[in-house]
């Protein structure tokens, strides 16, 4: 049954990347923000292969996570993953919180310049460079992604076809070769 979710999932994107393609045959696999936080789409990718879905509750906490806070909300980090404690005592997986500071980048984490800020994307986040570690931040207006986030879908808005996932839109953008 999982199997065939998954092919129909697969062809659905296929036929929307093809509806796409006859629309605007010079687009490539690079995608441009259009709208701030695409953190949490981009997470659910990201954890997923370290084992964490968004949603996800554990009882206990991976060996290695170090403390962080929000506006006096409390959050827990461990390689790329946000965990944020419940009223049961177990841990949530969220996306990644904007402000939160964390010692270290996710592993695989990407270095993206924007004008004279360097940006860094991994696990479902962009981080920012402080002298305590690394904020995560909004996304940034006009950066571009290598990948399109899973799940995300195909909507026309005015007229031109964008990338929708979580309160993010994608634009795709034509290659600079």
């Amino acid at each position: 049954m999982k199997t065939t979710s998954s092919r129909k999932r697969r062809f659905v994107l296929l036929i929307s990347l093809a509806a796409a393609c006859i629309l605007a045959p010079d687009l490539r696999a690079d995608w441009g923000s259009a709208r701030n936080n695409n953190r949490e789409a981009e997470h659910r990718r990201a954890s997923h292969s370290a084992g964490f879905d968004p949603g996800m509750v554990l009882r206990v906490l991976p060996v290695g996570y170090v403390q962080t806070s929000v506006g006096g909300t409390g959050y827990y980090y461990y390689g790329g993953v946000f965990f944020r404690p419940t009223t049961d005592g177990t841990y949530i997986v969220v996306a990644p919180p904007v402000g939160a500071i964390v010692p270290q980048l996710p592993n695989g984490a990407q270095a993206i310049v924007l004008g004279s800020d360097t940006y860094y994307y991994g696990g479902g986040a962009f981080y920012l460079q402080q002298p305590t570690g690394f904020a995560v931040v909004e996304a940034p207006l006009g950066l571009t992604v290598a990948d399109l986030p899973p799940g995300a879908a195909p909507v026309v808005i005015d007229g031109v076809i964008y990338y929708v996932a979580g309160s993010t839109c994608f634009l795709p953008v034509r290659a600079r070769y």
